[in-house]
């Protein structure tokens, strides 16, 4: 009777370590429940397709989901299975290297397939495209607009310049007459061909201007000669000085002239003799600052200016 009672109990303790490993088997394990963001020294994931591997740099937020990943029996039945496949490695503190290829409802740890559960595989593919699509979005969108025209010099100042836009261009319906900010000190003349860059926005003055110039490009240089067919100039002192269209603002002037133009050429020549124009003689001028004179025409003052470009 003592015997079978024994029997009896040792059936009991093996059908309660049958059914034990059964629910352990069906409740699964996490193999990296324990796992660390310090033990790991860098970790990087490779998409399958497309076969593109990247460095990931946030190791807490790959740990934190490989906590959760739950496997249950061995299976590598994966290979029979078409999909994405994203296999994270792991190098550890300790110079050992491990893979973890999540393939649901598979995880493939090392090469050795297991069953897994599948919202915490998903997540691990989820995870890797999320961080594909980063790698390929562009570091910034530049919403920039950048508009770009031809343009004439007509008129040459010291920090700007005043062109007329080319006659196929928007920019000439617009406006006949821009005055564009010259900060690069471009070396510019009465004639040249430059393109413009600049924002699209045009202010509303006259002469226009151009609410952002991006960049100042010298296209064509007119020969030095023919850039004075057009503009009023005069020789003084063997120095040619040319019209800047702007008004002397001098106020209490001396009323002694420093000297007079006493002949003249054609408006299509230049000046070769001192106190020579191509515009008219028999005008007066004083000598003004920065090396300018200033003429007396039609009861004003005309500033010119002496440019080493124009010699």
């Amino acid at each position: 009777m003592r015997k079978k009672t024994i029997t009896i109990s040792l059936i009991c303790i093996l059908a309660a370590v049958v059914i034990m490993i059964v629910f352990a088997a069906a409740g699964g394990r996490k193999p990296y429940k324990n796992l660390d963001a310090a033990q790991v020294i860098s970790a990087a994931v490779q998409l399958s397709p497309p076969d593109t591997t990247i460095q990931i740099t946030e190791i807490k937020e790959l740990v934190d989901l490989l906590k959760d990943v739950v496997i249950y029996n061995k299976d590598n039945s994966y290979t029979e299975y078409d999909g994405q496949g994203v296999t994270f490695t792991l190098v550890m503190a300790d110079g050992t290297q491990t893979s973890i290829m999540a393939y649901a409802p598979f995880l493939v740890i090392d090469g050795v397939g297991y069953k897994t559960k599948y919202e915490p595989c998903e997540a691990l593919n989820q995870y890797a495209n999320m961080l594909l699509e980063r790698t390929e979005m562009p570091a910034f969108t530049d919403d920039t607009q950048e508009i770009t025209f031809q343009a004439t010099v007509i008129e040459v100042m010291d920090e700007s310049v005043l062109v007329r836009p080319a006659d196929d261009s928007s920019e000439f319906n617009a406006a006949d007459k821009l005055s564009i900010p010259n900060k690069e000190k471009l070396a510019l003349q009465i004639g040249d061909t430059v393109e413009i860059v600049y924002n699209g926005e045009l202010l509303e003055s006259y002469p226009a201007q151009l609410g952002e110039v991006y960049k100042i490009t010298l296209l064509e240089q007119e020969n030095a000669h023919a850039m004075w067919d057009r503009i009023p100039m005069v020789r003084v002192n063997n120095k040619l000085y040319y019209d800047t269209g702007r008004e002397s603002t001098l106020s209490g002037r001396c009323g002694t002239m420093d000297g007079e133009i006493t002949s003249t050429v054609d408006g299509t020549e230049i000046p070769m003799e001192d106190n020579q124009s191509n515009f008219g003689s028999g005008f007066g001028y004083q000598y003004g600052a920065d090396d300018t004179i200033e003429i007396y025409m039609n009861e004003k003052w005309i500033v010119f200016e002496y440019r080493e470009v124009s010699e």
